[in-house]
């Protein structure tokens, strides 16, 4: 039978393990957020491209918000001091990819269903749904706008 001692050591060499995992998973995922908004602006503007939108996608906002906000990644449009809003709506379990634009005030201007799939599904979302992200991105817009234009350069 094993004594306690060496019970207590196994388990906390094992959570020792855990927790240098979580860190290190941690550590990437908020280091490389350069490449992934990168990534993600390079394929955003292969969609928009493929659906004959003019607009595209200049440079990321880097870390706008500081406090809660909605999942996505925040960029700056080419030519253009509006901004683009890369998110993704829950819809019966599967993520629909979306883009919103905001306008200069903050306003939200449109919402682009990014992909073939998301424009089947975008009109089966409810519009009380839809209503929920705006005004969560037009909220987060404001803060976005409030940190100031040198946020969206690289």
């Amino acid at each position: 039978m094993k004594d306690m001692t060496s019970v207590l050591k196994d388990r906390a060499v094992f959570a020792g393990w855990v927790a240098a995992l979580a860190l290190i998973a941690a550590l990437l995922w908020s280091l490389s957020f350069s490449f992934r908004s990168d990534c993600l602006m390079r394929a955003t503007n292969k969609i928009l491209i493929t659906m004959n939108d003019d607009r595209h996608l200049a440079a990321p906002v880097l870390r706008p918000v500081a406090g809660p906000a909605p999942l996505g990644c925040w960029y700056r449009l080419y030519e253009s001091g509006s901004f683009f809003f890369v998110f993704a709506v829950m819809r019966e379990g599967i993520l629909v990819p979306c883009g919103a634009e905001i306008s200069e005030e903050g306003k939200l201007v449109e919402i682009i269903p990014l992909g073939n799939h998301a424009r089947q599904v975008m009109n089966q979302i409810p519009q009380g749904l839809i209503q929920v992200y705006v005004r969560r991105i037009e909220s987060a817009a404001a803060a976005v706008i409030a940190a100031g234009p040198e946020r969206g350069k690289k």
